[in-house]
């Protein structure tokens, strides 16, 4: 006894010394930064024209400060000492000072140009590339880029900062220079706007069919083999244009020529509220950028739900953009029929960087779509707002209609009674479902256990379940099985769209590898077995112990970008690429005549087994269904998540899923379909 009671004491104070260490590692987190700025090239060496770089920095200065950086820990580089050596060293030592749990910032001011890809990780061929000071523009004789700073480059520096950093740690990496670009499109000062740097009669290697696409090399994150995602730090980049686009300079407050990305981040984080995450912080930068920039759209990739400096995660509900301000009566959103949006409904616009509408405080207006697309929406607004300009609102869906005919369910007499009126009263306000006997789609047949309540959803023509429910809180066993009929739903609409159009004729096929997969969810190909290998009877056929690789091909004779969802054998859809991680998904796209494996994407095989398709969707703008695409139930099956966590794709992810082929025959305004039609068997 007297034992016991001597060392429980000592126990609560061991404990309450690790919580104390872990708390004080989160509150009194170091904040390290660089700021790169590059304005005073010389021109005569390089070829590169100068740039207002160096009234970037107060900006940036200005912005950590209100950030919490004291000035002893920002490092500055400039101008000459910014050659490629110069560059690497000043981060060799940023990473010598950090440690776990701590906070840094990377920025980057300067051209930025494209040049020649060196290892075959770019659907283009082309690799970006920060501009040292010592960097060419042109291309001579021998030259093998490196003294350019490559995508590839600073991938892997990022990454050895986050596997130091810790789960707990966070790093920031704002580029204001150009992705690419061949040409000016106004008078104001371009950073970058030279042609790709490439040899003479060069010819990109991602053409081939071997190579990967995207920007995304299956090479990267060696240095985190054995490291897993969860003890990484939290990563995000702004950049100031998207790829193909060219970053413009702009004038702050005092009519100086800066960057117009350091100008909207200093004026974004100077506005910041406690609490915000990144993706809000970057709805004030976008607002910014449409008045000092409205030729280009800045990117963010990464972990952009989080807070700020902080390590609570935001779930952030399902928006879309506006597109076209017409009057102060009509606009037009980015979202049309595949996303559940049809006429009659009706749509919330609320202020930018609302996470969700659990109350109407942030609503600017409502209106109701009078007409719709595929991508887009026609709104009639409810009453008169004069909108400035495409980031002034995020809109919400209020209602969503996915189609007329709704799903027939019908509900097991022997239900509780509680379950049976929760089910009634959320079907009954659906867009996407009604409670019938007559001739049902959908069964839910159930039973209670121990206090478990359990809901099998069946398919109520072939007696087959489908999904199984379970839950003792009757709220959320509630919440799973809307979430799975809405997603059955959806998968009804996905599988119907068939239209073709020959500008955007892109098809797909899957190809059958082996490869090693590491903990941290890289994955490293080992070789390819003979394609023939997974035919019977000439239908491609997969296995649990088989994977695969995606290879699309355009065929048609317009620049296209896609989607690809997954269609199971029990009629239940998930997103393949892009996922919710791409945001817009403007990475995915093929120029004609293009071929690409996506070796981004290792895809693997599981229940249920029968005949799966893998849908492609084409058109000629970027888009990105996975944010609409509902998850069935408390369902794990269908991960879906090549995890395209940064601009730098820093790290490769997995996707847990998946002939002859049917080609869709009907025509439709840019939008063409494709589905390639597999088995998967135990």
């Amino acid at each position: 006894m007297f034992k016991d009671t001597k060392f429980k004491p000592m126990k609560k104070s061991i404990i309450f010394f690790i919580v104390a260490v872990f708390s004080l590692t989160s509150v009194f987190a170091e904040k390290y930064a660089l700021i790169i700025a590059i304005g005073e090239y010389d021109q005569s060496l390089t070829g590169w024209y100068p740039i207002s770089a160096q009234n970037d920095v107060p900006l940036i200065e200005h912005a950590l400060a209100d950030l919490g950086f004291e000035e002893t820990n920002v490092m500055f580089l400039t101008d000459a000492d910014a050659t490629k050596e110069g560059i690497m060293n000043a981060m060799n030592e940023l990473y010598s000072k950090v440690e776990p749990g701590d906070h840094v910032v990377i920025h980057y001011s300067g051209h930025g140009h494209q040049i020649f890809d060196d290892n075959g990780d770019e659907i283009d061929g082309l690799d970006e590339a920060l501009v040292s000071y010592d960097a060419p523009m042109n291309m001579t004789e021998g030259y093998d880029g490196s003294l350019h700073f490559r995508d590839d480059e600073l991938g892997e520096m990022i990454n050895k900062f986050r596997i130091k950093l810790g789960p707990s740690g966070h790093i920031l990496l704002f580029l204001d220079s150009c992705h690419s670009g061949t040409g000016t499109r106004g008078a104001a000062k371009v950073r970058g706007g030279a042609p790709p740097l490439v040899p003479e009669n060069w010819t990109p290697q991602a053409k081939s069919d071997d190579k990967v696409g995207f920007g995304i090399n299956s090479d990267q994150g060696s240095n985190a083999r054995g490291v897993s995602t969860e003890n990484l730090a939290k990563f995000v980049v702004f950049s100031g244009a998207s790829a193909n686009e060219l970053n413009y300079e702009t004038y702050d407050d005092e009519d100086n020529a800066v960057g117009s990305l350091s100008y909207c981040i200093y004026k974004a984080f100077s506005q910041m509220q406690e609490g915000e995450t990144y993706r809000q912080v970057f709805a004030k930068i976008m607002a910014e950028m449409a008045t000092k920039a409205p030729f280009q759209n800045p990117a963010i990739e990464g972990d952009i739900d989080y807070v700020v400096f902080g390590g609570d995660y935001s779930i952030q509900e399902e928006y879309f953009s506006l597109t076209n301000v017409k009057s102060d009566s009509i606009v037009e959103i980015n979202g049309g029929r595949l996303a559940g949006i049809n006429p009659g409904t009706i749509i919330a616009f609320a202020q930018p960087g609302t996470a969700k509408l659990t109350d109407y405080s942030n609503v600017i207006v409502t209106g109701k779509v009078t007409s719709a697309s595929n991508f887009t929406s026609k709104v009639v607004l409810d009453n008169k707002n004069k909108f400035k300009n495409d980031q002034s609102a995020w809109a919400f869906i209020q209602t969503r209609t996915f189609t007329d005919q709704k799903v027939k369910i019908s509900l097991d007499p022997k239900m509780d009674e509680d379950v049976k009126v929760a089910l009634e009263d959320e079907i009954a306000h659906s867009s996407f479902a009604t409670v019938s006997d007559d001739n049902p789609d959908i069964t839910l047949n159930y039973r209670k256990s121990r206090g478990a309540k359990t809901i099998n959803v069946t398919d109520a023509h072939y007696n087959q379940n489908l999904h199984k429910i379970s839950n003792a809180d009757t709220k959320t066993l509630k919440a799973d099985v809307m979430s799975t009929l809405n997603n059955y739903a959806q998968g009804i609409i996905i599988k119907d769209i068939d239209f073709y159009d020959e500008n955007f004729d892109v098809v797909m096929e899957l190809i059958p590898v082996k490869a090693e997969i590491y903990e941290d969810g890289s994955f490293e190909i080992l070789y390819y077995p003979e394609p023939e290998s997974i035919l019977v009877n000439e239908i491609p056929e997969f296995s649990t112990s088989n994977m695969a690789l995606i290879k699309v091909t355009n065929y048609g004779t317009r620049k296209a970008y896609f989607n690809i969802i997954d269609i199971q054998p029990d009629g239940f859809i998930n997103p393949v690429i892009p996922t919710v991680y791409d945001v817009d998904g403007r990475e995915y796209y093929l120029e004609p005549g293009e071929t690409a494996v996506l070796k981004n994407t290792l895809v693997m095989f599981g229940p249920p087994y029968g005949n799966e398709i893998f849908k492609l969707i084409a058109t000629d703008k970027p888009f990105n269904l996975s944010a609409t695409i509902q998850s069935h139930g408390n369902s794990t099956r269908g991960d879906a998540s090549n995890i395209f966590e940064n601009a730098l794709q820093v790290q490769n992810g997995q996707n847990s899923r998946g002939a002859s082929t049917v080609s869709a025959k009907k025509r439709d305004e840019k939008m063409c379909t494709y589905e390639y039609t597999f088995k998967i068997i135990e």
